[in-house]
């Protein structure tokens, strides 16, 4: 009797079974990740002692975030009190601080700077200031510990 040869089966890779594992996965990583948009409050640099600025001072407001895009800075001025705006970049600066000394020369600006920023940006930003006509300047920090 003859029998006809048996064709050869050609090798295949199981993949169902890895696809559902990792849609298991992906599902398991989407719902326990949170992302916020807001990272909080500015963690000021420690100062060594205390120097409060005046009423009324112009507030620059730089934060440090870190998203999926990286390291992010959000710069933010506060003319008045309670109205907060938020600035393209640091090129802005320039503009509000020249209108601000344009109307009052000895305004003061308080700057109130991430801690985690880079100094280069501080630099930046106290040379434009400068630029801009600024001659009163305070930097923000937290007070330091009693006797540090």
């Amino acid at each position: 009797m003859r029998l006809p040869s048996p064709r050869p089966i050609a090798p295949a890779v199981p993949v169902a079974a890895p696809a559902g594992i990792v849609l298991l996965l992906v599902f398991f990583f989407l719902l326990s990740t949170s992302y916020s948009a807001d990272r909080g409050e500015v963690d000021l640099p420690v100062a060594p002692g205390l120097h409060e600025a005046p009423p009324g001072a112009a507030c620059l407001i730089v934060e440090r975030r870190i998203g999926l895009r990286g390291e992010e800075l959000s710069w933010k001025f506060s003319e008045r009190d309670d109205e907060v705006e938020d600035l393209p970049g640091p090129e802005a600066l320039f503009f509000e601080a020249s209108r601000i000394v344009d109307v009052d020369p000895e305004r003061t600006f308080l700057l109130r700077f991430d801690a985690k920023i880079r100094y280069a940006i501080v630099d930046d930003a106290l040379e434009t200031l400068r630029r801009a006509g600024g001659r009163n300047i305070v930097l923000g920090g937290r007070p330091g510990r009693e006797g540090a």
